[in-house]
């Protein structure tokens, strides 16, 4: 009949403990098979290189190939593998596909690491007695990954490790080993194929219906505009930044900006007419797919990001055409004249 260990807690634990130390008759002696084993998962494993970096380091994440090929298989047989990295000593398993299993040296740590960006709410171990398990973290602030480190105290010894986070569960078999080979995983990671398609999918999708709101984009005008009022005499100058325009011209009215497609995914800056003074005054304009659409001409303006020392700027001149004069006034009406 197989025996169950119950912890107990308090004086009471205490002075049982006393006793176990001091060899009283009711100690009782916990062995492997208290414990129920852990089944291992037959699947197949893909072998993969890691990539070296400076300072002796080894970076595996969502841009390695291997992970990248494991993903196209995913998508292609739904069945997505274990990529093996035997150089590094780890191995990273398709999350929710199979349950990892760690084989730890006795006294020796092995380790766990989850998504950056999760918090570890909670750590239960099945043996608790001869496991001892213990949450860290490494990375930036703003990048934190969470990391769970666990140690045996002795070997022949297999139990269970659930993690609770803020954005899912991990189930993960323990076994301890006292000559454990090169083969077994003593460091295991995580990749989320289905997070991981959903996001590519969407991804596309997005770029698929910018490209399409590109095409479609039409900036209205009272006018029809000839393509000689069309005036390309504009001088850009200014920091190198990702969101400088690459294009700046006017119809007669309106002062057209296109900006580059990078500026998608950083934050836009503000744009303001720099007046005789060279003081920034407020402008009205939008913005339409990657077009700045100013309500007026001018002679000078600049984009601005940021503050103080950090602060980008991104400087717009009007260049006068033949036969005309430098200063440029706001025009009403549906004429346009030079």
């Amino acid at each position: 009949m197989r025996r169950r260990a119950t912890r107990i807690a308090g004086p009471v634990g205490a002075a049982l403990g006393v006793g176990l130390l001091l060899g009283c008759p009711s100690q009782t002696v916990l062995g492997p098979e208290d414990f129920e084993p852990a089944q291992r998962v037959v699947e197949r494993t893909v072998d993969a290189d890691v990539p070296e970096i400076a300072g002796g380091f080894e970076l595996v994440g969502l841009d390695d190939p291997a992970l990248q090929a494991a993903v196209a298989e995913f998508r292609s047989t739904g069945k997505p593998p274990v990529v093996r990295h035997p150089r590094a000593g780890f191995v990273t398993y398709p999350y929710g596909e199979s349950q990892p299993v760690l084989t730890c040296a006795p006294l020796r740590v092995c380790e766990i690491e989850l998504q950056a960006g999760e918090e570890i709410l909670d750590v239960a171990l099945g043996d608790a007695i001869r496991w001892h398990a213990e949450k860290m973290e490494s990375g930036p602030e703003q990048a934190r990954i969470p990391h769970v480190v666990v140690k045996p105290t002795d070997g022949g010894l297999a139990t269970n490790l659930v993690i609770s986070t803020t954005r899912r569960v991990y189930h993960l078999a323990l076994l301890s080993k006292e000559n454990a080979g090169p083969a077994t995983a003593r460091r295991a990671r995580f990749y989320y194929p289905h997070e991981m398609v959903a996001r590519w999918k969407s991804a596309r999708a997005r770029a698929r219906a910018e490209r399409a709101a590109d095409d479609r984009e039409v900036v209205a005008t009272d006018l029809p505009v000839r393509p000689e009022d069309l005036n390309f005499r504009y001088e850009v100058k200014g920091d190198r930044t990702t969101w400088r325009p690459t294009q700046v011209f006017d119809d007669g009215t309106r002062v057209y900006l296109r900006m580059p497609a990078a500026m998608r995914v950083t934050e836009a800056p503000a744009l303001f007419v720099l007046t005789s003074g060279k003081e920034k005054a407020l402008v009205n304009y939008r913005v339409r797919g990657h077009t700045y659409v100013v309500d007026r001409l001018f002679e000078r303006a600049v984009l601005v990001l940021g503050v103080g020392g950090e602060q980008q700027r991104v400087e717009i001149v009007r260049l006068p055409r033949s036969g005309e004069t430098k200063t440029v006034k706001p025009r009403r009406g549906k004429t346009a004249r030079r």
